[in-house]
């Protein structure tokens, strides 16, 4: 007589036949957003990763929720960086590397960048991996301060959306000199540093925005 298989064996099947698709179609929109930015049709991509149209919208029941699925691995990428780079002695040094691997992120991979100032960038799962980031960076810049690495009056929310300032500084001359976002990475970074012994240390003319004010900011992106 036959064996039968084990009861619940096809509906496991299933749910790892859906955890293969959803990696292959998050893996084929990462490379695709990554060069050629989040206007990449949803169909071109289903068809990088070889899966039929009803099988993706299955995994991801919108071109948003995609986005914010390939963000969140971003940020949770960043944020194991971060923590690794918290164990370092030097406070000064481990924000420097943060910033510089953030830095080559944004300017590598484009669709993640754009997400950030789209709505995908207010979906919960990137505000939970957000956050968690924002956690650790505030951990490194606070004992960079404490060191007196950087300048007291800075806060996390300043050292986020600079490195934006970093990728869009260079992006005119990326084809030229892709890797300008570093000289402009040393100009920002300069600029976060404790003045030296003697030298004029001159009050910012506006306050540093909180993390409250950023998070309602981004929010804000998701509402209708």
């Amino acid at each position: 007589m036959p064996s039968t298989p084990a009861s619940g064996a096809p509906a496991t099947r299933s749910r790892a036949d859906a955890v293969r698709n959803q990696r292959l179609l998050v893996d084929a929109a990462a490379r695709s957003f990554a060069e050629g930015g989040l206007g990449i049709p949803v169909s071109e991509i289903v068809r990088e990763a070889g899966l039929g149209k009803g099988t993706a919208f299955r995994c991801f029941a919108s071109k948003d929720q995609l986005v914010a699925a390939i963000a969140t691995e971003r940020l949770e990428e960043l944020t194991g960086l971060t923590l690794a780079l918290a164990e370092e002695e030097d406070a000064g040094r481990a924000l420097y590397s943060f910033m510089r691997a953030a830095a080559r992120l944004y300017t590598a991979d484009r669709g993640f960048f754009e997400s950030l100032s789209l709505a995908p960038h207010a979906h919960p799962d990137v505000l939970a991996a957000e956050e968690k980031l924002t956690d650790a960076v505030t951990g490194v810049l606070y004992r960079a301060q404490e060191q007196g690495a950087v300048r007291a009056d800075i806060g996390t929310v300043d050292v986020m959306l600079l490195l934006g300032g970093i990728r869009q500084a260079a992006a005119p001359l990326r084809a030229e000199q892709p890797e300008l976002w570093q000289r402009y990475l040393d100009v920002v970074f300069d600029g976060l540093r404790t003045p030296a012994p003697g030298a004029a240390d001159r009050p910012y003319a506006v306050a540093a925005p909180s993390l409250a004010d950023y998070r309602r900011a981004v929010e804000a992106l998701g509402a209708p």
